[in-house]
């Protein structure tokens, strides 16, 4: 059941109006929303306690990147997260459906066909999730729904990335549900894709008894019984038997692969019904719910401006449905939105909300944070794979292609005498329009009259006062045709580039949220705006002095000549080398990794101010912004 909000709690997260609570659990809760575009979402937030601490935010992350990376017919993508808000967020449409928890516990176990027919669209969703490097490493019937499409695997809170094994997911951890854990991680081994192989298995023998084949009475039976004892098959009906039991085995180079075990399978019976009759029901009596809810306008309520709460026949499906006709039109578009879409996470729902669209955040903030976080080469490669022209002196095979992380949190590469810098969101301000458009938005240079040998091309993908954008620069080469073509190769999957699996690196904060603006007020105010002129890396404001907040990518020996200041908490900072009266700047090393160092730039410029109030006032904010930072690797 859907549980209305708080008086005090906001109705606006991201784009979307919330309308309710949907569940809550040990580290965050679930909200329903819907989008500007009409489409019901589900909304997981960490509890706001948790925030503070590092190791919540950083699985918070790590789960918007995992799922993020995923997509396929068995699972559910996300369609928009934001991670470096003050409570960030991951919003996922959802599809009507049952989990298999409460499927077992009202209805039963499910009959051979239907355990068959969940075997394998588990192991399609799995062969998506492995296909991208991840490890579920929590499939339970709680993270699984039954839907009328087949079932959906969710909650990539723990998933980990096999080719970056470290942080929270590494050797020694144990996180997971300990019934549906493989022995490998009941004893705190490597992980891999095949331990979602076994957790496959106890969920196949749950679902088909209605008993986990390893849960005891203390947890470490349970975890004894993984590692050590073979489990008692007798009641798993014998056509299911031979594929269960190879995904428990407990060496997990015996155990099958998603293709493996779909061969096994083999192909389902055309017209077999995937759910049992009772559980089709149960979807069914959803739809007609969500149906009648959003076709009825009286019991359609209404959040005004201010959040307070309007039900009436004069409400938004009245008025904008255009009555019966409508109405009717309404219900049928806002179903086939929700069954040709992802997660119900909770049974049920008992009001709706379409509200005249309040005035919502731009969406460019969200793309900000996914630009912020792209893994900028991987998405490069995604986008130019198969077509780079012979003319650019690049070579066709993208795998012999060096990219490095030498550039500020870009990507470079360099063949045959030229370099190419791709940048998202990157500052724009020095660049200026064309005439021309590439990927239908206004095409950017640096200086039209400049010569072909060196060419900087880009687009604004800002809301206004901001000026960031993707950016590329060739040098050295016959064009810059090709800086274009780059360009429009990366455009159309701008709202969903790879991410980047380091969660402790600055390139995934968020520079504006590292201050307060009560905090800068005190320091300079009073600000002209609360809202500060941005791009990815760096934040500005204006106040009696201008304040300059940046994250950088820089050399490990930056700078070449450093003056050390002591902070009041013993913290040592250096002078970034502006010898003027005027202007106060100081950085600080966050962490070195292999020949770069990440610092955070503070600068005060006051203009015709005390430099040494400027410099106390600079002390002051880069302590400040040192404590909100990410634990370094």
């Amino acid at each position: 059941m859907v549980q209305p909000l708080a008086a005090t709690e906001p109705r606006i997260i991201g784009r979307y109006h919330v309308l309710g609570l949907l569940g809550s659990g040990g580290m965050g809760r679930v909200l329903l929303g819907i989008g500007p575009d009409g489409r019901f979402v589900a909304i997981k937030q960490v509890h706001p306690h948790l925030l503070g601490e590092h190791e919540y935010r950083a699985r918070f992350r790590r789960e918007v990147t995992a799922s993020t990376r995923v997509s396929g017919a068995f699972t559910a993508p996300v369609v928009d997260f934001d991670v470096d808000s003050g409570n960030p967020w991951l919003a996922s449409v959802f599809v009507v459906g049952v989990s298999l928890d409460t499927v077992i516990s009202e209805f039963g176990p499910l009959p051979p066909p239907a355990v068959l027919a969940l075997a394998a669209g588990l192991a399609v969703a799995l062969q998506d999730i492995h296909r991208v490097g991840l490890v579920h490493r929590d499939l339970k019937p709680a993270n699984v729904m039954l839907t009328a499409n087949g079932p959906r695997v969710i909650d990539f809170g723990i998933a980990q990335m096999t080719e970056s094994p470290g942080g929270l997911t590494e050797t020694g951890s144990t996180l997971g549900s300990p019934a549906y854990m493989s022995p490998e991680q009941a004893s705190s081994e490597t992980v891999t894709a095949a331990s979602d192989m076994f957790s496959l298995g106890s969920l196949l023998v749950m679902a088909t008894t209605g008993q986990s084949p390893f849960a005891g009475q203390s947890l470490a039976y349970t975890l004894f019984s993984i590692v050590h004892i073979e489990p008692d098959l007798e009641r798993v009906p014998p056509e299911l038997r031979e594929i269960v039991s190879a995904c428990l085995h407990k060496d997990p180079r015996q155990r099958p692969t998603p293709a493996q075990l779909l061969n096994r399978i083999g192909w389902l019976p055309e017209g077999t019904a995937s759910w049992p009759v009772p559980v089709q029901q149960a979807i069914q009596r959803q739809e007609d719910s969500l149906a009648s809810l959003t076709a009825d306008p009286l019991a359609t309520q209404i959040f005004s401006r201010n959040g307070s709460a309007q039900t009436g026949a004069t409400g938004f499906a009245t008025r904008r449905a255009g009555g019966t006709a409508g109405r009717r039109r309404l219900r049928r578009n806002v179903l086939l939105s929700v069954m040709l879409t992802m997660i119900l996470v909770a049974a049920g729902l008992t009001w709706i909300s379409l509200s005249s669209s309040p005035s919502q955040p731009d969406a460019a903030g969200s793309l900000l944070t996914r630009l912020r976080t792209a893994d900028t080469c991987a998405w490069l490669r995604q986008a130019m794979q198969g077509s780079v022209p012979p003319e650019s002196g690049w070579p066709a095979d993208m795998s012999t292609w060096k990219w490095s992380q030498d550039w500020i949190w870009g990507c470079q590469a360099a063949t045959t005498g030229q370099s190419l810098v791709v940048t998202p969101g990157a500052d724009i301000t020095t660049l200026h329009p064309t005439g021309r458009t590439v990927g239908g938005l206004p095409l950017l240079v640096r200086d039209d009259n400049a010569p072909p040998t060196s060419c900087e091309r880009a687009v604004n993908l800002s809301a206004p006062e901001q000026n960031w954008g993707i950016k590329v620069q060739l040098n050295r080469a016959s064009s810059c045709d090709f800086a274009e073509k780059i360009l429009a190769a990366l455009l159309p999957t701008r709202e969903s580039p790879p991410q980047t699996a380091d969660s402790h690196s600055l390139a995934e904060v968020d520079p504006c949220g590292l201050t307060t603006h009560d905090e800068l007020n005190a320091l300079v105010g009073p600000l002209a705006s609360s809202d500060p002129v941005q791009d990815a890396h760096s934040c500005q404001w204006q106040g009696s002095a201008s304040v300059k907040l940046e994250l950088h990518l820089a050399d490990s020996s930056y700078p070449a000549v450093q003056s050390p200041v002591d902070l009041d908490n013993g913290i040592r900072v250096y002078t970034a080398g502006y010898p003027v009266d005027a202007l106060c700047a100081l950085f600080y090393p966050y962490r070195t990794v292999e020949f770069e160092r990440e610092i955070v730039v503070v600068t005060l410029d006051g203009r015709d101010g005390d430099h040494d109030k400027l410099c106390t006032a600079t002390k002051s904010l880069l302590q400040s912004v040192i404590g909100r930072l990410p634990k370094p690797s």
